[in-house]
């Protein structure tokens, strides 16, 4: 009976050992479930991580906001641009109608001053001699005849003939009375007989011709009154060839001998001399020697040398030189060289238009 005892008490103590065990496996277990559960927060490197990814959406924000700032300045300057460039357009129109409506008045003051001219009728001048043209309203207002003892100088050299070389080269090779139908030398005869209907009262005058020589036409010296004798001088210029080449000395030196005690002296010509005369003084070289005979051709160069040497040569002290200069092709120097010559006489130069006189 104390054997069945013993038995009972051992077994009682065993199953009080295993409940034990499993209470204190339950709490470790529950331990290690609130342990695993404190640790399943999110991570501080995730949250860094969202934090600098909000933080670039912020600036990626703050950059785009910028741009479309930027992009509503610039549109905004834009459309004041334009607006600007309209109103500029507005204002360019409103002149230019201005300037067209003053325009169209000024053709109507033009018509209106043709319209009372053409009604007047050209007005008729006392000339000794007849001018074919379109009459005395032709007149080349700057230029005037004067003086008491005129020479005039009338250049009847080849070129004056046409104002073109190549035509001037086909005259060259023409008949005489091809020569004398030259466009540019009918229009010389014009302006010589436009020369002496204008001149003063009791004037003298003497005219001579020259190329590479001279001749005097008419009476050496005649007067105003006496028409016959300037009749006589516009007849023998109409039977003039004008050809070879200009020596501007020659006829100087001619016309200071006809009437040496000259006050105004008139040239019509076409451009510079080709020639001086021969045991004048001048210094030639092997590139410009400008006598006849002894070269073909001469440049502008000589050409403005044996300008220089006629004018020291041949000084017409206290003579007012006028010089009307007709066109010619390839003689550019020939206008200021001439105007400073009349300039500095008191004299005038002119180079009329096509359509005078």
């Amino acid at each position: 009976m104390s054997i069945f005892k013993k038995r009972r008490e051992e077994g009682f103590n065993l199953a009080f050992l295993d409940v034990m065990a499993c209470g204190l496996g339950a709490v470790i277990l529950i331990l290690i479930l609130v342990k695993f559960s404190a640790n399943t927060d999110i991570p501080i490197e995730e949250l860094e991580r969202l934090q600098q990814e909000l933080a670039a959406m912020e600036d990626k924000q703050s950059e785009l906001q910028q741009s479309l700032s930027s992009e509503q300045e610039a549109f905004a300057q834009q459309s004041a641009t334009l607006e600007d460039i309209q109103q500029r357009l507005r204002q360019l129109q409103i002149e230019q109608d201005a300037v067209t409506q003053a325009l169209k008045e000024e053709i109507a003051v033009v018509a209106d001053l043709e319209d009372a001219i053409a009604a007047a009728g050209p007005l008729i001048a006392d000339d000794s001699v007849t001018i074919e043209g379109a009459g005395e309203e032709q007149y080349l207002i700057g230029l005037k005849v004067e003086g008491q003892r005129i020479g005039i100088l009338l250049d009847m050299s080849a070129s004056m003939t046409e104002e073109q070389l190549i035509e001037v080269i086909k005259r060259k090779v023409g008949t005489d009375q091809d020569k004398r139908a030259g466009s540019k030398w009918q229009r010389t005869l014009r302006i010589l007989n436009w020369l002496l209907a204008r001149l003063p009262n009791n004037a003298q005058v003497s005219v001579v011709a020259f190329n590479d020589t001279s001749a005097v036409l008419g009476k050496r010296v005649n007067n105003q009154q006496n028409t016959d004798d300037i009749n006589q001088i516009a007849i023998e210029a109409s039977g003039l060839v004008p050809t070879e080449g200009t020596n501007l000395q020659q006829g100087l030196q001619t016309i200071a001998q006809t009437m040496p005690n000259i006050s105004d002296l008139y040239l019509i010509t076409d451009g510079l001399p080709t020639y001086v005369n021969a045991g004048s003084g001048f210094n030639e070289t092997r590139a410009c020697r400008p006598i006849k005979g002894k070269q073909a051709t001469i440049t502008g160069e000589c050409r403005v040398n044996a300008f220089a040497h006629t004018l020291r040569a041949n000084p017409l002290s206290g003579v007012r030189t006028h010089v009307i200069l007709l066109p010619l092709e390839g003689d550019p120097t020939a206008a200021s060289l001439y105007w400073s010559w009349s300039d500095g006489t008191l004299g005038t130069f002119i180079a009329p238009a096509g359509t005078w006189p």
